[in-house]
């Protein structure tokens, strides 16, 4: 007994020096490069970390009649260390910055909504680990928490830094992904794959778990191109290498989103174009142009009654993991049947875990409800729906607010997570190394900046078109 003590003592006072010596290692860090270093790490170890995953595992689309995904989840053990020592790397830097913060004392401000709800959602996470119908705490998944938190305290970053220092990583990962599928397509894309366009069976899943979470990465880049420019070559490749990925990966609901995004950034330069023409009392392109939008959608109005516009729908719909709307009508239903059970707080962190798929076989392809609302009243209850709805208010108002000072890419960013909340769950916090999560990150972390320099009495009317060689080091 006093063996197996001693060990456990040496042990933890071990793991003690290893973790003081790695704080003050990142703290020398964080002093040198700043808060646009920590961002800039964050988003190399979150997106890229699941690579290794992908690089290395036995992944491979079978034989055309049966282009069934293999190895998907078979993990090297060297791979799996790598991936624990990437959390704990993130969540090491993001504890530092924490208690450098309060260390130092510092304050920011702006961003109250967001932080609002944000917590808001900490809480939920909370009291359904406590008072779940199944309650078990799993700090996995406070990882993101943390790393969030962090963002919070640490001192602002030009909003433009961080769509640029995202942009870098998305390139790796669009080229990454082309050149891979070339070289070992049997491992990265589908060869008969049967989507809307005729005659095209090529899918892209690249250096992602599915095309379907490539696709989002994709139009991130192109938001985020089209709001901070560039004028070198590398610019173009990486648009023309976004958009050949977005194509190839044929993901309708994605596409679907990209023309609503495309629709609300004309709409927004339409909006101030129209409002400079009537200043003048003028008829321009603009007017003109907005005239002949509302004339037209009038007369298109009645289409949204036809069959055409049903099977549109349905067509988006049936994009995703489980293959048919039916089968996700199944996995709404049995979330609904689940909550039910614990109205308040819900089943419990472990909702649609194996054992819980298990129980329910019918409808085992599920990994969560498929509906980032229903997985919240399934997983946290009333209170989790709750506090979901509170943040994606939040992030309407911001999306919102910045839409004049982003030429319409805030709400592009607002588009990108929102029409994928029908289908999937883009606002959890309970995976780091996650492409979903990188999406839902980067657009955290532009609303948080932009608050926090709007909050400065920093110009936040429309500047020109940003460039990443105009924009100044931020301190």
């Amino acid at each position: 007994m006093t063996l197996f003590l001693t060990i456990y003592a040496l042990i933890a006072i071990s793991v003690a020096i290893v973790g003081v010596i790695g704080m003050f290692i990142a703290s020398r860090g964080i002093d040198r490069y700043g808060s646009n270093g920590v961002l800039t790490f964050y988003l190399w170890m979150v997106l890229l970390a699941p690579t290794v995953r992908l690089l290395t595992a036995p992944r491979e689309y079978l034989t055309e009649s049966d282009a069934t995904l293999a190895g998907y989840t078979a993990i090297a053990g060297w791979v799996g260390w790598a991936l624990r020592l990437s959390s704990l790397s993130i969540v090491g830097v993001a504890i530092t910055v924490i208690v450098m913060a309060l260390i130092k004392r510092q304050k920011q401000q702006g961003a109250t909504f967001l932080i609002v709800g944000l917590f808001a959602v900490v809480f939920s996470m909370i009291t359904s680990v406590t008072l779940g119908e199944k309650p078990a705490f799993i700090y996995q998944n406070f990882y993101p928490v943390l790393l969030m938190t962090s963002l919070l305290l640490m001192p602002r970053i030009e909003p433009e830094q961080v769509a640029i220092q995202a942009k870098r990583v998305l390139f790796v990962l669009m080229v990454g992904s082309l050149v891979l599928a070339a070289i070992f397509p049997s491992r990265f894309a589908e060869m008969s794959y049967v989507g809307i366009i005729p005659g095209f069976h090529i899918r892209l899943h690249g250096l992602a778990p599915h095309a379907n979470s490539l696709a989002p990465l994709a139009l991130l880049y192109l938001v985020l191109s089209y709001w901070v420019r560039g004028k070198n070559p590398w610019h173009f490749l990486g648009v023309a290498s976004a958009l050949l990925v977005l194509v190839l990966t044929q993901s309708k609901t994605v596409w679907g989103a990209g023309l609503l995004m495309l629709f609300v950034v004309a709409v927004v330069k339409l909006n101030r174009q129209f409002t400079q023409e009537m200043k003048v009392a003028r008829v321009g392109w603009a007017t003109l142009v907005t005239l002949g939008a509302f004339l037209g959608g009038a007369a298109l109005l009645p289409l949204l009654f036809t069959d055409l516009a049903g099977g549109l729908f349905h067509a988006l719909m049936a994009d995703s993991g489980v293959s048919t709307l039916t089968g996700r009508t199944d996995i709404w239903q049995t979330t609904i049947d689940t909550w039910r059970n614990n109205p308040w707080f819900g089943y419990g962190p472990k909702l649609w875990d194996v054992e819980f798929r298990i129980t329910h076989g019918a409808v085992l392809a599920a990994w969560h409800a498929h509906n980032q609302y229903l997985q919240a009243l399934g997983e946290a209850g009333i209170v989790g729906l709750a506090a979901v709805l509170i943040y994606t208010v939040a992030l309407i108002y911001y999306g919102f607010k910045f839409a004049g000072r982003t030429r319409g890419a805030s709400l592009a960013l607002l588009l990108l997570l929102l029409v994928r909340t029908i289908t999937e769950i883009p606002l959890r916090l309970t995976l780091l190394l996650d492409t979903t999560y990188f999406v839902h990150l980067v657009v955290f972390t532009i609303f948080l900046m932009l608050s926090r320099q709007s909050a400065a009495g920093e110009k936040s009317v429309e500047p020109p078109a940003a460039t990443a060689g105009q924009l100044a080091r931020p301190a």
